[in-house]
């Protein structure tokens, strides 16, 4: 397999397209951990660098206060955008709307509470319709399949936006390496629940993840009890870990079509 070394990748992205800003996907794991420092050690002092979270407003506030305590530590400019105050995108209403999403609606739930933020992000940070912006991610390619898709995609462009993946061929022991060499603190939601837990959509949540949860932030797992609950009363027969039936739900067919 041909590799590139992180800046390689990131240097060819700044090169072709010429980006006003770049900006660092810091979810609050330990990939996007890596990849924002590293990002701003190598070009912290050359480009607008800041770091990005898309707050989903379904996940676990520890997670958000690592994020915000971790770049006011190191004094990184960190842009917070929120899917329910600045998108207008409410998970709660989209769950008893629609219901729980399971996997194969993860990318309708994906569009509501991610990439509506990441298109605020890029308007608010152009200044005419030809500029771009960079974001890079902490995707490496031995990760698990959900993410399989960016095999041998090093650097995607979606419009203005140029999703860069400079740590793509770090292996997990080189992340853990470069996380313990330059001292950089963790979040321990990560280690009880092997993700940031910055999106609890519910999407890929497996079988008692929800009493991982628990462990870590009752006041969310509660939260998805009760939204379990008001479903069920609907007549969505699946919860928080489950997906829905083939061809729809026991309402209507048409029920989980999100627009």
């Amino acid at each position: 397999m041909t590799t590139k070394t992180a800046k390689e990748i990131t240097d060819e992205a700044i090169l072709e397209h010429e980006p006003i800003a770049i900006f660092a996907g810091f979810s609050g794991g330990t990939d996007s951990l890596a990849v924002t420092h590293w990002l701003f050690e190598e070009y912290g002092d050359r480009y607008p660098v800041s770091a990005f979270h898309a707050n989903t407003g379904i996940g676990i506030e520890k997670t958000r206060e690592f994020v915000r305590d971790t770049c006011k530590d190191y004094g990184w400019p960190l842009v917070e955008i929120r899917a329910k105050e600045d998108c207008g995108q409410d998970y709660d209403e989209l769950v008893r709307e629609h219901g729980f999403p399971g996997p194969d609606h993860h990318r309708k739930m994906y569009n509501r509470l991610k990439e509506r933020c990441v298109k605020k992000l890029a308007r608010d940070t152009k200044e005419k319709w030809s500029d771009r912006i960079i974001i890079a991610t902490g995707i490496r390619h031995d990760e698990s399949l959900i993410r399989a898709g960016y095999k041998g995609r090093e650097i995607n462009r979606d419009g203005s936006q140029v999703w860069v993946n400079p740590i793509y061929y770090w292996s997990g022991s080189d992340k853990s390496a470069y996380i313990r060499e330059k001292g950089l603190p963790t979040n321990s939601v990560s280690e009880t629940l092997g993700m940031s837990g910055e999106c609890l959509c519910g999407a890929f949540a497996s079988k008692g993840e929800k009493a991982l949860v628990r462990i870590i932030d009752p006041e969310v797992a509660d939260r998805i009890d009760n939204l379990e609950k008001e479903c069920l009363k609907k007549g969505f027969t699946w919860g928080w870990e489950g997906s829905p039936p083939k061809g729809g739900t026991t309402q209507t067919n048409q029920s989980l079509i999100l627009t």
